[in-house]
């Protein structure tokens, strides 16, 4: 059986909705951006056949909506960074993420934060984690921008809400 979701980065994969959810991106909508994020991350096509992901696309979009303040994005992003070899900082980076994650977060979100701050705290030394709580305690959400103007409807003309 054929995948329902087109292979291939986006932007050129065929399916309508991907092409509404980067506009969507593009425009600064951090919910998009983060559904970006994931598709860009998720190496398997919706019937479980392993396709090639873009981990630096992903980056890009989880960071962005991240940057917003979206907590399921920061603490994704945190996980990307943190399952990366620890290039230019990048584990210190994650703990940072999953600290910030955690103060939005509840439930089962909540614990995986948590977790994951534990986790990667674990390979911290005492310098790194002292940044990564400076880092979560002077954070502030940035504005989105935008990089071109966008409606708000899904390509089947119904609203996105």
């Amino acid at each position: 059986m054929r995948s329902s979701v087109p292979t291939g980065p986006p932007g050129q994969r065929t399916g309508g909705i991907e092409n509404w959810l980067l506009r969507a991106a593009e425009a600064g909508d951090a919910d998009s951006q983060y559904n970006l994020g994931i598709l860009c991350d998720n190496c398997m096509d919706d019937n479980g056949y392993a396709v090639a992901g873009n981990r630096g696309q992903a980056v890009k979009w989880l960071l962005a909506a991240a940057e917003q303040g979206l907590p399921r994005a920061q603490v994704k992003l945190a996980e990307v960074y943190a399952d990366a070899p620890d290039t230019s900082g990048s584990h210190a980076a994650a703990g940072g993420w999953f600290l910030l994650a955690a103060l939005g977060l509840h439930g089962a979100h909540l614990h995986r934060a948590r977790s994951g701050y534990e986790r990667i705290a674990s390979h911290l030394n005492p310098a790194q984690i002292e940044q990564a709580r400076r880092f979560a305690q002077g954070w502030t959400p940035k504005r989105p921008k935008p990089a071109m103007q966008f409606s708000a409807k899904h390509p089947n003309g119904g609203s996105a809400q």
